[in-house]
């Protein structure tokens, strides 16, 4: 056996964690930057009771609420120009994938005049680029403990990650809490995404011994609670889906992903084109799936044996993929014949981590044409 394995991030789980955030952050700073989206943490009052609990401690703090579902990169330069006036020490991403990628892209993007020329690139890790805490409030991205961050730049339309060990957030804070407020079909979507992250950590080629292990508990759990979890709002269920996320959300920092996610980044490059990330990955998937299993048979055979799944070559996925009515198309999002294309040319990342030999044009188009 020969592999690496990191996981830098400091890990708190659990119930009522949210309300100790000042405590848990006074070993990296004093003054966080704190970043999030335009409606939900308001909504349910999280951005009030973050607020209450630094102004207890006497803390400085500023609010951006100003970041899209997709993190744009004129919002990253924005808030980066905040930082620097409030003389920030530190950035909290409270919120979905979009808020917590935003807070890394702000935390490293202090040392560049734009965020825009890092986009698509891997950075050298500095002591100037700011500690960075996660706060995830949906249960899937797992970027609360991964050294990407997706941004989109607004001004080629071309989305892509930011990438290095800056990125990797200091501490992340994850309390199942969040989860209670969450609709089913944002569950859905967020469970969906930690299954991918798990799935496809498993077959890619950059995988271990480790990796393997947890896709194999993570993908279990997913597979057992997510649907149950979009029916019942308990916290036990909850706290089982919150934590597949978070081990996806390792393996994705040490594994990596597939093809289907190089595929779904690349479809912002359309501006027409919107939809959830998760929901672009799940219409990929069945397509994807027939070539992935051309050179991954064994590993997925494998995989549903220690699960104890009887069902014919990937259709476990596919039925999971009903259950939890993710079973979309990229028709139902507008993408058409010449959009395919333009996504081709935008892919980026590293698809040769796929098992599937000798990506070409050629496959991405089938994969996408079949996709519609």
């Amino acid at each position: 056996m020969l592999f690496n394995f990191n996981s830098p991030t400091d890990i708190y789980f659990g119930q009522g964690n949210f309300n100790k955030t000042s405590e848990i952050t006074d070993k990296i700073g004093s003054n966080p930057l704190i970043v999030c989206g335009r409606t939900s943490m308001r909504k349910y009052k999280f951005l009030e009771k973050i607020s209450k609990n630094f102004s207890k401690s006497n803390k400085k703090f500023y609010i951006y609420e100003n970041i899209s579902p997709d993190a744009k990169s004129n919002e990253i330069n924005e808030a980066i120009s905040i930082v620097k006036k409030e003389k920030n020490d530190f950035v909290i991403g409270l919120g979905g994938g979009s808020a917590i990628d935003a807070a890394k892209a702000i935390a490293v993007g202090v040392t560049y005049n734009k965020i825009e020329e890092i986009i698509g690139k891997t950075i050298k890790e500095s002591n100037n680029h700011l500690p960075i805490v996660a706060i995830p409030t949906t249960s899937g991205t797992g970027s609360e403990v991964s050294k990407g961050s997706i941004i989109t730049d607004i001004e080629k339309n071309f989305k892509s990650g930011i990438r290095g060990n800056s990125l990797f957030p200091k501490i992340a804070i994850i309390d199942p809490i969040f989860s209670l407020t969450l609709p089913s079909e944002v569950l859905a979507e967020t469970g969906f995404d930690a299954f991918t992250h798990l799935f496809e950590s498993y077959l890619a080629k950059k995988s271990n011994p480790i990796t393997e292990k947890f896709s194999e508990e993570g993908i279990g759990l997913i597979l057992k609670y997510l649907p149950k979890s979009l029916k019942v709002k308990k916290l036990e269920i909850k706290e089982k889906i919150c934590y597949s996320a978070l081990i996806g959300g390792i393996n994705v920092a040490n594994a990596s992903t597939c093809l289907p996610h190089r595929l779904q980044q690349a479809m912002g490059s359309v501006k027409e084109i919107s939809h959830p990330h998760a929901r672009g990955l799940a219409c990929v998937y069945p397509s994807w799936l027939k070539e992935e299993y051309k050179f991954s048979a064994k590993k997925i055979n494998h995989l549903k044996k220690k699960l104890n799944i009887r069902d014919k070559k990937f259709d476990f996925i596919l039925k999971f993929m009903d259950k939890i009515k993710v079973n979309n198309s990229l028709g139902n999002y507008g993408v058409k014949r010449h959009h395919i294309d333009t996504f081709i040319k935008n892919i980026s990342g590293n698809i040769e981590n796929d098992p599937i030999k000798n990506v070409d044009d050629k496959l991405l188009k089938k994969i996408y044409l079949n996709s519609i």
